[in-house]
């Protein structure tokens, strides 16, 4: 049986107007993937735009600057928004964001806005004012080639059901955190798991909205698989038939009395 670092998965991209499928045979980082936008322009070498990114990329990679694995700023021209899954250390969630940050420098170059996906985290920034905005566009599916053994239908709709209940559970996460984990069982001897995150700076309706657009792509590009991962800029989720995450968070928020109501849909073990 193949190990998780030998697997093979396939990417399914959605754009406006294009889909391309792409085979992809896992290397060092068999998770990552990033876009470019063509719509926005490009900076020129030595501008003031190229001067404020490496700033906000130096300022991502501070510790000092990680509070429960989000951040969000402006710097100059250009706004940026990073991501760490909420089940990550923070030596993981910065190393993710290094190692993200050097595989943006070379597949986006002098884009003014681009995305990252990578296991651990997500990176993005632009020209544009991007915080807290639901926002649905680029996306990716990525999926197991391994089939399920069974009934198909059956097993998606437990991951759907699955999901759902941990949708709610993100969706009502604090202004540091909103991120679900859990598993539950698919018949007699399988488990399934699953996660689900927002960008905190989202309200709790743009985050269950956002988590409802993936969750319903699930059946377009997930189905018959064992697992799979849908990502969007403002949420992502992932459900795999071995364990993968940790429920609890690993950077806690700091808490204080309004957050009290806001976190207490948080699973923990």
């Amino acid at each position: 049986m193949a190990t998780e670092s030998s697997r093979k998965l396939f990417l399914i991209f959605f754009f406006p107007g294009l889909t391309s499928l792409v085979t992809l045979t896992i290397a060092i980082d068999p998770y990552f993937e990033s876009r470019c936008a063509n719509n926005t322009g490009n900076y020129t070498a030595n501008s003031a735009y190229e001067r404020d990114l490496s700033s906000l990329f130096n300022e991502i990679s501070s510790t000092t600057k990680l509070n429960s694995g989000f951040f969000h700023s402006k710097f100059g021209e250009v706004n940026a928004i990073a991501l760490c899954r909420g089940d990550v250390k923070l030596n993981v969630c910065t190393s993710c964001l290094n190692d993200t940050i050097s595989e943006m420098k070379e597949r986006c170059p002098r884009y003014k806005e681009a995305i990252g996906w990578s296991e651990f985290c997500m990176l993005r920034y632009s020209s544009r004012d991007i915080s807290e905005r639901l926002e649905l566009s680029p996306e990716a599916c990525i999926y197991d080639l391994n089939d399920v053994i069974g009934d198909r239908d059956a097993y998606i709709q437990e991951v759907v059901m699955l999901v759902d209940n941990l949708r709610s559970r993100a969706a009502a996460g604090g202004t540091l955190l909103k991120y679900a984990a859990d598993n539950s069982s698919h018949g007699a001897y399988q488990m399934l798991y699953a996660l689900v995150q927002c960008t905190p700076d989202l309200s709790k309706q743009d985050c269950n909205d956002c988590l409802e657009g993936a969750t319903r792509k699930i059946r377009g590009c997930c189905t018959g698989k064992n697992g799979c991962r849908v990502l969007l800029p403002s949420c992502n989720l992932r459900f795999e038939s071995y364990p993968f995450s940790d429920a609890a968070p690993a950077i806690p928020p700091p808490q204080s009395p309004s957050d009290n109501q806001s976190t207490e849909g948080r699973v923990s073990k």
